[in-house]
């Protein structure tokens, strides 16, 4: 199955990112294991590849681009583009589920704010599906804090939320009318999904690095009813390698 990817996003998002070279550029390669909401669905493991970029103001960090509009003392306000989830209902072992229309890939366009300061780093983010398969809304907000045990180690421990908007939370969990034989139609209301975990960053050398993530996100009551799902949680673990150049 393909997994949410909102989850394997702000993963790499965090993992991947860079601090101790000059070189904008780095690549590299993960392992992540995310388990998966959807009736009887495999948890799915997968290996990512992934190339980064940090600019100026333009970074490419994974999958997602962001460009800086506006810099200034700890604040920051850019222009955001991220790929969203998508589910390919073939992948389920349930006869019911697999006889579901496929959730595409949406594409999300929006802006982020984020501050950083000696209390951590606070983001947010509004962005809007601009390929029309929900043509719904997402708010996504984060508080991380870094711990730093040594030049080498540093583990980064975070919290946030993510709120879809009614057009959304249907698209992915729902269940429109028409469209299943076994299921009634299931409609829901925008949902808000709560997550926290850990980040791991071990400087192997100059330009070597690992990285590890363990992350847990409580579904909303409103994605647990559906009778799409069978889980209240999505667990995820990933392990990564980065190289700057």
């Amino acid at each position: 199955m393909k997994q949410p990817l909102p989850i394997l996003l702000s993963t790499l998002l965090v993992t991947t990112s860079a601090a101790y070279a000059d070189s904008p550029w780095s690549v590299a390669g993960g392992v992540i294991a995310v388990d998966s909401p959807y009736a009887n669905t495999d948890t799915k493991v997968m290996a990512l590849p992934m190339v980064n970029y940090q600019g100026e103001k333009l970074t490419l960090r994974g999958y997602t681009l962001d460009y800086t509009l506006l810099q200034q003392h700890g604040f920051s306000w850019s222009a955001t583009l991220a790929p969203g989830q998508f589910f390919d209902s073939s992948d389920s072992d349930n006869p019911a589920i697999k006889a579901l229309n496929e959730r595409k890939m949406s594409l999300y366009a929006g802006t982020k704010v984020s501050y950083a300061a000696n209390f951590g780093r606070l983001n947010a983010s509004v962005t809007h599906d601009i390929l029309g398969h929900s043509d719904g809304l997402k708010f996504n907000g984060d508080y991380n804090y870094s711990i730093i045990f040594s030049k080498e180690l540093i583990l980064t421990p975070f919290i946030g939320v993510v709120i879809n908007s009614s057009k959304v939370s249907n698209y992915y969990y729902g269940v429109a009318a028409g469209e299943s034989t076994s299921y009634a139609p299931y409609q829901l209301g925008s949902t808000v999904n709560y997550n926290a975990g850990l980040l791991l960053r071990y400087q192997l050398n100059k330009n070597w690095h690992l990285n590890g993530l363990v992350k847990y996100t409580q579904l909303d009551t409103d994605i647990e009813d559906s009778p799409i799902v069978d889980s209240d949680n999505i667990a995820t673990t990933m392990l990564s390698v980065s190289y700057q150049f």
